[in-house]
């Protein structure tokens, strides 16, 4: 274990808290320490360890974010400066598990950046695997916002260590709708053999995981998603709209197409009475507006509840291209 330094502290409700940090002669040792720790440099992190007699090394953190060393060593990749910060000192306790000013964790780090190496460590350290950043995202969400090897293996490791994946932050919005939003299919895959995840799973406003994937364009999850739960393409959330809906929307083409091959239905309406005609062409989505028609999906004179065709929400949009698309059409049918 490394000396003791100079420092009095005061009790917070999250540990020790430095009232002073200045070593003997004046300086303040707190910012090289963390930029050490940002580096990888641990001959020098050790160098001003001995230096300052530093015991608690909690005590140094960024002003704005509350970040400690560990927190910047997690979230940079630095594997030998986690160990050295855990394992080199035998005080405060609660080091691996430390705090910052939003209660994110060392392990929301590593997670959120995909090290899985660090989240492997800290796991066996002890950290806590449902720790709750801001009061609503876990180490495992985080994971799942990234794809990749990486990922992968971080969202396996916190799962064998008891995450929990249907945790819901304030919005709703759980581990599969977050990895959905992703598009890793083997994060996804892994979220679905779990017993207690249900495909179905909404957020808050109803979104489902294909809602979410359809509307970013995440094409390789929507038949991992609809294979475990067929039933996902017809459901409608809280804007009465479906997955096709959102697809339309993200302008993927392959999303769309794939949604309609699956047996989306072409002709449903949203909330407002609006169709996928109507939606793509208040977007401008041309590819979706000619495979529409063109295949006499939907009527382009179909009008919403307020009267709107398809051709007045594209004009309302200023989608200039899409009205003299729609135009051509009409004239096409009349010839």
């Amino acid at each position: 274990m490394f000396g003791r330094e100079n420092t009095s502290y005061s009790r917070t409700q999250n540990g020790l808290k430095a009232t002073n940090v200045m070593a003997n002669n004046g300086a303040d040792p707190s910012r090289n320490f963390l930029r050490a720790a940002q580096h990888g440099d641990l001959d020098k992190l050790k160098e001003l360890s001995q230096r300052y007699e530093i015991q608690d090394w909690t005590v140094y953190r960024h002003d704005s974010t509350g970040d400690t060393a560990l927190h910047i060593a997690a979230r940079e990749g630095h594997l030998e400066i986690a160990k050295c910060l855990c394992n080199d000192w035998s005080y405060p306790a609660f080091k691996v598990d430390v705090t910052n000013k939003d209660m994110k964790r060392p392990l929301h780090d590593a997670s959120q950046f995909a090290h899985s190496d660090i989240v492997e460590f800290l796991i066996d350290q002890g950290a806590e695997v449902d720790a709750l950043k801001r009061a609503d995202w876990t180490p495992l969400m985080l994971a799942c916002t990234k794809s990749g090897p990486d990922a992968e293996i971080s969202v396996n490791r916190l799962l064998r260590a008891g995450a929990n994946p249907i945790i819901r932050n304030k919005d709703g919005w759980t581990p599969l709708l977050l990895a959905s939003r992703t598009g890793d299919v083997s994060i996804i895959k892994t979220l679905l053999q779990q017993p207690t995840v249900v495909p179905t799973t909404a957020s808050n406003n109803g979104r489902t995981a294909l809602h979410i994937a359809a509307f970013h364009g995440c094409v390789g999850a929507l038949s991992i998603l609809l294979s475990a739960e067929p039933a996902l393409i017809g459901i409608c959330d809280s804007s009465g709209s479906t997955p096709l809906h959102e697809a339309v929307k993200s302008e993927n083409f392959r999303a769309f197409e794939s949604l309609i091959k699956f047996g989306a239905n072409a002709r449903q309406t949203d909330g407002v009475g609006q169709t996928i005609l109507h939606l793509a062409a208040t977007v401008g989505n041309s590819p979706a507006v000619e495979y529409i028609i063109g295949n006499k999906l939907v009527d382009c004179q179909c009008r919403d509840n307020y009267g709107a065709t398809p051709l007045v929400c594209a004009e309302r949009s200023g989608m200039e291209s899409i009205v003299g698309l729609l135009h051509r059409f009409e004239e096409q049918a009349l010839i």
